[in-house]
């Protein structure tokens, strides 16, 4: 499901000028003028921003079966692990390729288990993680047949009222949890414009008492209109913006990182990781107190990759996620009192 009924649809993108790109791209003889150019370069960075910038909830196509895959996966990766470029035990993948958009992250997280476990398989906990990321605006979380689904509003990094933006509808679905393995999936079979079959998975086994191994991947596919709409953004207003792999170095002997829709991903697929993170990292903090330590642990943990993940200052994201807050406890008010939520509790903490 895409949107719900107050929402705006892929139809009401069509009478914006972005409408304009989208008809012109079935016409192959339209010549690339400097209005079509700015139009496309437009309706791009609305496209990605909107949808791909947050794709939260992925299903890769990589996704581990068991507990004894996930742990082969950690004794093939625990070199990299261990002396990670990014100063952290955190290992990325990302693929781009033949209309499928992959991204792959593998963490090791000093939390025990037990908690890991308990916090993703909780529904509800995921509307407390997902809005730390900048263009997440809300999450709401009801129980609808026999199965808990998760309402994600998705807009510009800037503030921007929930009522106003995308939602997309996932369902969420605990595949197996178990005392040494967890994986876990939310899935929506369609997206705006040519997107689809989106998913998330999220799985994780125990390192110790203490620390536990996760994965943490996305991916959804696309179309022509998405590919000629990446192409014009990656052309002009994302031209600058890079990832986390380092695919060569230059002249000084300084490394080349990864850009395009790779960028896009490792960036995206590393906001998410954080935002879990920082979910685990204040559950011991007061209850009243955990959502300013989140959005603050959050924001600290990006700005160690200021080339990467920089897009605004602190005071900016702290005011926008205030804003978005309250936005969201009014939206999950008013479906508390047309809806079940209960079972969306279920399994850890909140």
């Amino acid at each position: 499901m895409f949107t719900q009924p107050g929402q705006r649809t892929c139809l009401q993108c069509l009478t914006t000028p972005y409408a304009n790109v989208y008809q012109l791209s079935f016409i192959p003889f339209i010549p690339f003028t400097p209005l079509y150019n700015g139009y496309m370069r437009h309706f791009a960075h609305f496209l990605l921003t909107r949808f791909m910038l947050a794709p939260l909830l992925l299903l890769s196509t990589y996704a581990q079966a068991d507990a004894g895959s996930l742990r082969a996966k950690y004794e093939q990766i625990e070199t990299e692990l261990r002396n990670s470029v990014y100063g952290i035990p955190v290992y990325l993948q990302s693929d781009g390729d033949n209309g499928a958009i992959r991204g792959d992250v593998f963490g090791v997280i000093p939390h025990s288990f037990s908690t890991v476990r308990d916090a993703l398989a909780t529904p509800a906990n995921w509307c407390e993680m997902v809005p730390m990321h900048l263009n997440i605006k809300a999450c709401t979380y009801r129980y609808i047949d026999a199965e808990c689904h998760l309402n994600i509003y998705t807009g510009r990094k800037f503030y921007e009222k929930a009522d106003d933006v995308y939602l997309l509808d996932y369902r969420y679905q605990v595949d197996t949890k178990q005392k040494d393995y967890l994986h876990t999936t939310l899935t929506a079979e369609d997206g705006p414009l040519d997107t689809a079959n989106y998913a998330i998975t999220a799985e994780a086994v125990p390192l110790g008492e203490s620390s536990t191994f996760i994965h943490f991947s996305f991916s959804y596919e696309h179309g022509f209109i998405t590919s000629l709409a990446m192409t014009g953004y990656f052309a002009t207003l994302g031209s600058g913006k890079i990832g986390f792999t380092v695919v060569g170095k230059n002249v000084d002997g300084k490394p080349i990182y990864v850009d395009g829709i790779r960028g896009v991903i490792e960036r995206n697929t590393i906001r998410y990781y954080f935002a879990i993170q920082s979910f685990l990292d204040t559950l011991t903090i007061p209850a009243e107190d955990r959502f300013e330590a989140r959005i603050n642990n959050w924001f600290d943990l990006t700005e160690r990759y200021h080339a990467q993940l920089y897009e605004m200052d602190k005071k900016d994201y702290l005011s926008y996620k205030r804003q978005e807050r309250l936005d969201q406890i009014r939206l999950q008010q008013a479906v508390n009192k047309t809806a079940t939520h209960g079972k969306c509790l279920m399994n850890g903490s909140h």
